[in-house]
């Protein structure tokens, strides 16, 4: 594994093994070098004659002194490829993390990593997509290898039978039937045609848009956006110099790690996420915020509005995010969004309207329901970013509030 900067040497890995040449072969690499192998099999109980690809496992690693954990898809009413995928990770990851190991090593090869690279770019076409199947990686903190990547079927099912050992194939892997055994069996043959180097090239792809991607998420981490009433914003001036592909592309990476999901330019336009331009900013957003009506709060007590949890308090609090401060009279408050067309007290005495001071803080309209108000008396005495109480009286007291996890 040096051509990964991993060392194996008296680790603990736990190899996911099918009984299949791919993984069967991966085994048979590891069993002699000095570490602690575990073999991991997943019955999917799919096919009738899944049993036997167990028993197979059992007779190999009782030959080599290997141990080995079998666990039987019993809920496998939704026989769908994610399901079985999910339920199988579920599975290796729950064992990787009993028996503390180091490693966790699937059987994906050259073939697999060319699939999927030709799977993504029927799918969706993202670049973010294409190096998915990455050579190492982590999954829930187990740390996930793929160490023959570098090697074809053809050339790991060879291996099996220099050495006369047995494995089983998976019938289902031999029909049509579904989109990536249709690229498997019609397109890759023709590609390996045209070129006999595909699979290399497949890697090389695969590892430049790795590094591609590299370049972006260090480029778009160090512009920093403001987090606003569960919305981002950022100043038109700092996306000036991109042009609308580039902020396509900026605004794809902060959903997906804002958001966790992967999206397309379309789907900003049907709704689902919106980028609004507003005074000096540009705003992304999900959905639209509805209005809250007003609804009474305990004092030191956490309370939830838009989605996010709040407590007010008298005293600061060490754990929390202060998000901001006002002065008031002791008593009840409540909790809701700003009402349109509402006063909001002066130091002066007279009062001016919300939205000036909404403007003032660049909240565009439609964002301005997700904004925590705060009233006592039906008087507005806080909201979030915009405006805090500026009357003063000898019995007001101080409030805190914050932002809790």
């Amino acid at each position: 594994m040096t051509d990964y900067n991993l060392d194996f040497k008296n680790k603990t890995i736990i190899v996911a093994c099918s009984a299949g040449p791919d993984s069967l072969a991966l085994v048979d690499m590891l069993k002699n070098w000095p570490l602690k192998l575990i073999v991991a099999h997943f019955d999917h109980q799919i096919r009738q004659d899944s049993y036997l690809e167990t028993e197979l496992l059992e007779q190999y690693c009782k030959q080599n002194d290997l141990p080995l954990y079998v666990k039987k898809w019993e809920n496998n009413q939704n026989k769908t490829e994610a399901a079985a995928r999910k339920a199988r990770y579920s599975f290796l990851l729950a064992l990787a993390k009993e028996k503390q190991a180091d490693y966790l090593l699937t059987a994906h090869h050259g073939d697999d990593y060319l699939e999927n690279i030709i799977l993504k770019l029927i799918r969706s076409g993202d670049p973010a997509e294409m190096s998915s199947l990455q050579a190492v990686g982590q999954m829930e903190g187990v740390k996930l290898v793929r160490p023959l990547l570098y090697y074809s079927k053809s050339e790991l099912t060879k291996y099996l039978l220099d050495k006369h050992l047995a494995f089983i194939t998976d019938e289902t892997n031999l029909t049509n039937e579904n989109l990536r055994n249709r690229i498997r069996h019609q397109l890759i043959p023709l590609l390996k045609e045209e070129n006999p180097a595909i699979l290399k090239n497949g890697r090389t792809f695969g590892q430049k848009m790795m590094a591609y991607q590299g370049v972006i998420q260090r480029t778009f981490s160090a512009i920093k956006l403001e987090q606003v009433a569960g919305s981002l914003r950022i100043k038109k001036s700092l996306l000036a110099s991109y042009t609308d592909a580039e902020k396509a592309l900026f605004w794809e990476w902060q959903i997906w790690q804002y958001y966790n999901e992967r999206v397309h330019l379309e789907k900003w336009q049907s709704g689902i996420f919106r980028i609004l331009e507003y005074q000096d900013y540009v705003y992304l957003f999900k959905g639209q915020p509805k209005f809250v009506e007003k609804s009474s709060i305990k004092l030191n007590q956490p309370f939830i509005f838009q989605g996010r949890k709040y407590v007010i308090t008298n005293q600061v609090l060490p754990q929390a995010n202060l998000i901001g401060s006002f002065l008031a009279q002791k008593g009840n408050l409540k909790v809701g969004s700003a009402i349109s067309g509402s006063k909001l007290p002066l130091k002066n005495g007279h009062h001016a309207k919300s939205k000036k001071f909404f403007a003032q803080a660049a909240i565009p309209n439609i964002l301005r329901p997700a904004i925590l108000c705060l009233y006592q008396n039906e008087t507005i005495v806080f909201i979030e970013d915009v405006y805090k109480n500026q009357k003063c009286a000898n019995d007001f007291i101080k409030y805190y509030v914050f932002l809790v996890n």
